[in-house]
């Protein structure tokens, strides 16, 4: 490759090329909790005129698409996207890295306006024609196409709730639930859908690369399973309109289903090795533990009393960190060590505790006050909420990577 065509995806990716791209994915991520740390910083002290909602929607918008969609394009590239045609990508990548930066410089300052719009609409294409691009030509095994395809399915899904949020108050719907219920409908698919389907489709391909022995017929049903449960699931999403009693069941019945799917896909990658560095076992250990809760939670969300707790904004955010700092972002971070980009040393190590001591004692401050009525010794929440959030900058900023080394996958 010429130093002119230095930018462009090459024919076959080489580490050097990946691994600068995931970099691009962590910085936005590192953006991503700065912004969060200052969104909090603006409950004990405030610094900033600009609107909390709008900075709340960079804050969002970057951990999404800057972070999450980034690495699951770079570890498209390395696993799912035939070698023939990753050249076809590079317009993709640059675009999408176009809406990203542009929602980053608007959102804080307008909100849900014209140039916001503008960039989160270019980001949705792409992100459309990388689907079907993918969609059709891919690399993947059997088993793990089943579930790429289904991450991909959910994510082009998840993008009726934006479109709906541009109709619903031009027809005067600006209040009404089904303005809530778009934006849970987005979340819901995300979270529930693109998020865990592609990991889990990336686990079995990579199994499949490395020889391990994986059970087609089970992580096959598996996908069906918890595909279709989780569609029926958004139903728990409703719950709070007090819908018709038919909907408590249909949550019921999503619920089931993905418990069903998740111990069928259980069985069938139970035979995998663990990691054999330790803080990396322990990784792999934390989205595990995130991705079965994640499960046993929709399972027993149904449930009235649990069902109105769900309903609590901490609790809320709370479980949409436990998919997005529990289960994506470890499971994210076992993946690129195993290329060599984040080598196991103390830099490694001290960056995936602070990052895990951030996660749990975020989570925690979210849900212990809601269950038990406020802190202990009559501390207030946001002081500690502003260290936990200092502690996960602190780690995700020391992971930051430096550059591949020579290891391979």
């Amino acid at each position: 490759m010429t130093r002119g065509t230095a930018t462009c995806i090459p024919e076959n990716p080489p580490d050097a090329w990946l691994a600068r791209r995931f970099r691009v994915a962590w910085g936005f991520l590192l953006v991503s909790v700065l912004i969060g740390l200052g969104l909090r910083l603006q409950w004990v002290w405030p610094w900033t005129s600009l609107d909390y909602n709008d900075l709340m929607h960079a804050h969002s918008h970057v951990a999404f698409l800057g972070w999450v969609f980034n690495a699951f394009f770079v570890a498209a590239l390395r696993y799912f996207v035939p070698a023939a045609e990753t050249r076809g990508y590079d317009r993709l990548w640059w675009t999408m890295q176009l809406g990203v930066a542009g929602m980053l410089v608007t959102f804080p300052f307008q909100g849900y306006a014209a140039a916001s719009i503008a960039f989160s609409t270019l980001h949705m294409a792409a992100a459309f024609v990388f689907a079907v691009k993918l969609w059709r030509r891919n690399r993947a095994a059997p088993a793990a196409r089943v579930h790429l395809r289904l991450a991909l399915a959910f994510m082009l899904l998840s993008g009726a709730g934006p479109l709906a949020l541009g109709v619903l108050p031009a027809l005067g719907l600006r209040e009404s639930p089904a303005y809530t219920l778009a934006i849970y409908f987005y979340l819901h698919c995300q979270y529930n859908g693109w998020f865990p389907f592609f990991l889990q489709a990336l686990l079995l391909q990579r199994a499949q690369e490395q020889g391990w022995r994986v059970n087609d017929t089970a992580a096959t049903g598996a996908a069906w399973w918890l595909g279709i449960g989780g569609l029926l699931a958004f139903a728990l999403s409703t719950l709070w309109c007090e819908p018709a009693a038919v909907v408590g069941w249909i949550a019921v019945a999503g619920g089931v289903m993905q418990a069903v799917g998740a111990g069928r896909f259980v069985r069938a990658v139970r035979g995998l090795p663990w990691p054999a560095d330790r803080v990396v076992r322990v990784l792999a250990f934390v989205a595990l533990g995130a991705w079965l809760l994640k499960h046993g939670l929709h399972l027993v969300g149904p449930v009235p009393g649990l069902a109105v707790l769900a309903q609590q904004r901490f609790v809320a955010i709370a479980f949409l960190h436990l998919v997005f700092l529990g289960l994506v972002t470890p499971g994210v971070l076992v993946w690129a060590h195993a290329q060599g980009w984040l080598p196991a040393n103390g830099r490694f190590c001290a960056g995936t505790v602070l990052l895990l001591l951030g996660t749990v004692f975020s989570e925690l401050l979210l849900v212990v006050p809601t269950l038990a009525g406020g802190l202990p010794f009559g501390w207030s929440l946001p002081l500690p909420l502003l260290i936990a959030s200092a502690v996960l900058v602190a780690g995700v900023a020391l992971l930051l990577p430096g550059g591949p080394d020579s290891r391979k996958a």
